[in-house]
């Protein structure tokens, strides 16, 4: 019996989806039918690494107000458009990042304010900020309907106010948000008072508050915790006899009974608040300005120091750094992880901000503008899209994490041809040409000569080891890794 085979095939692969649609095209992909193939993708590859450089605009945005400089951002990881600062002159600002502009002044300290986090709350509308002062030793938590949206307050006048979608206070409901009275808004801030005050002999560097229990901890001479609802601290955590300034304080965000700190001594060190003690501690070349929690990474910390450098430890091994992150000129002043904890970002004295991957050395982007100072704080939104930083000319910049990227609405087919060209630029980066297109960046003028100073510097350190290892005794020893020199001593 012969069987016949029947040829069919299916409408779909030949007819258009919808009448706008273009007919599909029938393409061989046989290597040797398309000879000039790879010429062809590396050509594109260069155009698109040149179309990335030519969209990147970075900047997004300035959040002014403050009288004075802005050293300390508190971002609530509920919400993406909310963000608090903290200035000079003990002023603490709300800012809404997507109507850019201050939705809440509060005049929370005489001096400088040490810190900002929020509280831990599942509500919107019961979460508040706690801050801490510098020279007044005093630590306020503010609750205000202000803080959430789509909530209402008391009028003194009679009637309540309606809040708009950020959370600012408004004059009615017919007017535009974006017109709302700002006298009013400041007036209104003015006027809250703090729901607790928490009271001590030494001034605050810095707070964090826990990721879901209603406490905190601060750093000054010590590092102290703090539950909301008790006056005094519940433990004072120490290692030894030591006397050294603590200057920043962190939660773990996974194993939350675990406390890291760094302190003026060049010290970071571990603590345990289930058994309220020290377990471990670091001492380092230079001291270190900040630390910062890989949020899904427990074991990963991350350090800012005043060597230029960024440091990335295992605390199952502290005897050196697992990465070192070189590329500022000045002291690294604030660094935060993104949420997916692939990336983080650093903001230094050198007046630039830099993004890092985390599995390279090198920074991948640089931003900076010609007004911005040095920039003492930096964090992530919760989305990763966008990322802030604080500067002492007394602003908060919004910026984008990926320079190039597009803001608002975009159609499948752009988002096709920008993932096709992302795609490229991945894969042929390797290459000569189209890494030096790639990773080009224009510094300032300052930055720049102050790298090329450095370079110098550093090469003729090397030249003069390398010359006393020759001719000295030196030479038997074998040569320490840098990742070594990093590290003094290691205390338990």
């Amino acid at each position: 019996m012969v069987k016949i085979k029947m040829i069919s095939r299916s409408l779909d692969d030949h007819l258009p989806s919808s009448a706008s649609a273009p007919h599909p095209l029938q393409r061989n992909l046989a290597p040797h039918l398309h000879p000039f193939a790879k010429p062809r993708e590396y050509q594109r590859a260069i155009t698109a690494a040149k179309m990335d450089r030519m969209f990147a605009k970075p900047f997004v945005a300035s959040l002014g107000g403050h009288q004075d400089g802005a050293y300390c951002l508190g971002k609530d990881p509920r919400r993406v458009s909310v963000v608090a600062a903290g200035g000079g002159d003990g002023e603490v600002i709300v800012h809404s990042l997507s109507q850019r502009r201050s939705l809440l002044k509060i005049d929370a300290h005489k001096g400088m304010v040490g810190g900002v986090c929020w509280t831990s709350e599942a509500r919107d509308g019961k979460r508040g900020i706690v801050t801490c002062g510098k020279l007044d030793g005093t630590i306020k938590i503010w609750r205000s309907s202000a803080f959430a949206p789509g909530l209402k307050v008391d009028d003194d006048e009679g009637g309540d106010e309606v809040l708009d979608s950020a959370g600012a206070v408004g004059e009615d409901d017919d007017d535009d948000d974006l017109a709302m009275d700002e006298d009013k808004r400041n007036t209104f801030g003015l006027n809250l008072e703090p729901s607790m005050i928490y009271t001590s002999k030494n001034g605050f560097n810095g707070i964090d508050h826990h990721r879901s229990d209603a406490m905190f901890a601060t750093a000054s001479s010590t590092v102290q915790v703090w539950d909301e609802n008790r006056s005094s601290p519940l433990s004072t955590l120490q290692f030894g006899s030591s006397v050294e300034t603590v200057t920043s304080v962190r939660f773990n965000q996974s194993e939350t009974s675990v406390l890291a700190s760094v302190g003026t001594d060049r010290t970071m060190c571990l603590y345990d608040i289930r058994t309220g003690k020290a377990e471990r501690r670091i001492m380092m070349n230079m001291r270190s300005n900040a630390l910062s929690w890989c949020p899904t990474l427990p074991t990963v910390m991350l350090l800012a120091s005043e060597d230029h450098n960024l440091y990335t430890f295992d605390i199952r091994n502290l005897e050196s750094p697992t990465q070192i992150y070189k590329g500022h000129v000045g002291g690294v002043m604030g660094c935060d992880w993104s949420p997916t904890g692939e990336e983080f970002v650093s903001g230094s004295w050198d007046r630039t901000v830099r993004l890092w991957k985390r599995d390279t050395g090198k920074s991948r982007d640089v931003y900076h503008t010609k007004r911005m100072q040095r920039v003492f704080d930096v964090t992530y939104t919760p989305t990763a899209d966008f990322v802030l930083s604080a500067s002492d000319d007394g602003n908060v910049r919004i910026w984008k994490t990926n320079a190039s990227q597009k803001l608002g609405p975009i159609s499948t087919k752009e988002r096709t041809a920008m993932e096709y060209r992302q795609k490229l630029v991945e894969q042929w980066s390797s290459e000569k040409h189209v890494r030096q297109i790639a990773e080009r960046r224009h510094l300032p003028a300052s930055v720049h000569n102050t790298q090329k100073l450095k370079r110098e510097m550093l090469e003729a350190r090397k030249v003069k080891e390398d010359r006393r290892r020759k001719h000295t005794r030196a030479g038997k020893e074998k040569p320490k890794a840098e990742r070594k020199k990093a590290i003094i001593k290691e205390q338990k």
